[in-house]
């Protein structure tokens, strides 16, 4: 997907003047489905899609909840967040100091902080791990009808097999991508 910095650096512009920050000299980390900005403050600005404004809010509010209960994690800036600009939700993190990329054991050291935390007060949809997948399938511009009707049934058969998982265990709160990148 290629997105252009244009219309991303105008919202940016407005988000900093509303937030109190200097878009001077932002540099784009990731322009994609979400976009990525860098400050010279050491401030990462993300900018949602419209209309994801329950998605960016739920995202403040989870992280501050894994500060208050010591999860190491990104932190948003203490602010009323998200904000919005151009009709798009934005938020303000601070940047993360250099750093190595994660091991799997520091994933799962992670995990294990993150599972036996009773579930907060918080707005959280139950895990669907089938999220927006109709709309990528019908998005992808390099399938073929065959492997889009392929994908379309596998769809539905995964989501069917999900919905007869087996129930009892005990709800807790998960990391929709916890991954590790080689």
């Amino acid at each position: 997907m290629t997105i252009s910095a244009v219309p991303a650096r105008a919202v940016l512009g407005e988000a900093c003047a509303l937030a109190g920050f200097d878009p001077a000299g932002a540099e784009p980390v990731r322009l994609a489905e979400n976009e990525i900005w860098r400050l010279a403050s050491n401030v990462i600005v993300r900018i949602a899609r419209a209309g994801q404004w329950k998605a960016a809010l739920r995202e403040v509010l989870v992280v501050r909840w894994l500060a208050d209960n010591g999860v190491s994690a990104v932190r948003a800036l203490p602010f009323e967040q998200p904000i919005e600009a151009g009709g798009q939700p934005v938020t303000f993190w601070a940047e993360l100091p250099p750093h190595e990329i994660a091991n799997v054991m520091d994933v799962v050291t992670l995990l294990k902080q993150l599972h036996p935390l009773p579930v907060p007060d918080l707005p959280l949809d139950r895990l669907d791990p089938f999220v927006r997948v109709p709309e990528r399938i019908e998005a992808a511009t390099s399938l073929s009808e065959d492997d889009r009707a392929w994908l379309r049934d596998r769809h539905a058969e995964l989501r069917e097999q999900w919905e007869r998982r087996p129930q009892g265990l005990p709800e807790c709160v998960v990391h929709g991508d916890a991954w590790v990148v080689h």
